[in-house]
């Protein structure tokens, strides 16, 4: 394969709908598109639609439902690149052998107002040194390098796939894949329409072997001053903690023994106790909960940062805790993290 260090330039036309679109995209002429039944990273099933070149081509939506989107595209490489990797099979080595071969620009535009998940595989199946850098203008995501994993049955944020959110008002949404180290490929998009919270990253397995698991009730507000409580479940009981959290993206770092899910400039909140079952008895019956439109109100004391009570900022959080069943320092605890956006 004849990688090139070019710049092309896509174009994407999206119909409008009453909801945001979603919207699944192979890239490249080589192999088929993935199968109905193949949810990506997204796990978004549905028709996969393929951009083979730079000539206009209607799309479809995942239902197949006919939308008025048109793809068009001017780049200065080729669609043809394919790489036979010997760990990929099924749908997967559909998707991700093969692609764009150089770095790609894509503009989407028409698309209806809404809160989008923009999923960018990005992954070269034919050497793991190969690096894309992925943005998606006006993104609170920060940019994400792609690469460096081989291939294990499953996607994994920051080696097959970037990951952005993105709030769509004026129709347009741009995905910029430039070189990060020695080569780029672009093997696909998905578009998925917003939660306004999920789950994800991977917590760390306590030493009692119990995995916490973040979770939340009611609904992130600018004006409310209580009523979205954010809790990780399956601690160990009577630990102290805190939450973790920041706006400026996710993470998915080495940390303690874990992973670190939210991206630096990284902010605590005040400090917590899981509770749980009375000493003696040591298990995982420990709770961290925090209502964080209270804590962002000010009304629980600390110093919140003024975004959390800012409609439309993307927070990104995450529990730590101690735990002294492993040695420093990495007797700590961790959860999975929690994407959220303040809503009016």
């Amino acid at each position: 394969m004849n990688h090139k260090l070019l710049l092309p330039t896509a174009v994407i036309t999206l119909g409008s709908s009453l909801f945001a679109q979603a919207v699944n995209l192979d890239i490249g002429q080589a192999n088929g598109c993935p199968s109905l039944g193949h949810g990506g990273a997204a796990g978004q099933t549905g028709l996969w639609n393929r951009m083979t070149g730079s000539g206009i081509c209607a799309l479809k939506d995942n239902r197949g439902a006919p939308t008025s989107v048109q793809v068009s595209s001017s780049v200065q490489h080729n669609f043809n690149f394919a790489s036979n990797n010997p760990l990929t099979w099924g749908d997967d080595e559909l998707l991700l052998d093969a692609g764009h071969d150089g770095a790609l620009t894509l503009n989407f535009t028409g698309l209806a107002p809404g809160e989008y998940l923009v999923h960018t595989y990005a992954w070269a199946p034919d050497n793991i040194s190969y690096f894309t850098d992925v943005y998606v203008s006006g993104s609170l995501d920060s940019p994400q390098s792609v690469g460096g994993g081989t291939w294990t049955g499953a996607h994994v944020l920051g080696e097959t796939y970037a990951l952005h959110r993105k709030t769509v008002t004026d129709g347009t949404l741009q995905i910029v894949c430039t070189v990060g180290n020695l080569y780029a490929t672009v093997n696909g998009v998905q578009l998925e329409p917003s939660q306004s919270v999920i789950s994800y990253c991977t917590a760390k397995v306590n030493s009692l072997g119990c995995m916490p698991a973040i979770t939340s009730t009611g609904s992130p507000s600018a004006n409310a001053g209580s009523g979205f409580v954010v809790s990780s479940l399956n601690n160990r009981n009577h630990r102290s903690g805190v939450l973790f959290y920041g706006v400026s993206g996710r993470a998915s770092s080495a940390f303690q023994g874990g992973t670190l899910c939210v991206q630096a400039p990284v902010r605590r909140t005040l400090a917590l106790n899981s509770g749980g079952a009375p000493y003696p008895i040591e298990d995982c019956s420990g709770v961290y909960s925090l209502d964080m439109n209270a804590f962002a109100s000010g009304s629980l004391g600390g110093t919140p940062l003024s975004a959390l009570s800012v409609a439309g900022t993307l927070v990104h959080c995450q529990f730590w805790g101690r735990d002294p069943g492993y040695t420093a320092p990495n007797n700590t605890s961790l959860s999975d993290g929690l994407e959220y956006v303040v809503q009016n």
